[in-house]
């Protein structure tokens, strides 16, 4: 059995506290911490592709160098 209380609130019988959904009071802030969390996984993904494109540039230049100094 759970009570709702004035300020929005639900009381659950464990004594749990839950924000009722209906008064949209964190909104603001959940939206803002997907964001982030969207933006940073976006970053993570961008700079991994770029570091990965940079070392296989250099492995390919690595094994350039070597075959041509063990011919030569």
């Amino acid at each position: 059995m759970s009570d709702t209380t004035e300020q929005g609130t639900t009381v659950t019988e464990g004594g749990v506290v839950l924000v009722d959904p209906s008064t949209k009071s964190y909104t603001y802030t959940v939206n803002i911490a997907w964001g982030a969390t969207i933006l940073l996984l976006v970053l993570i993904v961008v700079v991994s592709m770029m570091r990965s494109a940079k070392i296989k540039r250099q492995l390919a230049e690595a094994e350039a160098r070597r075959k041509g100094g063990s011919d030569g």
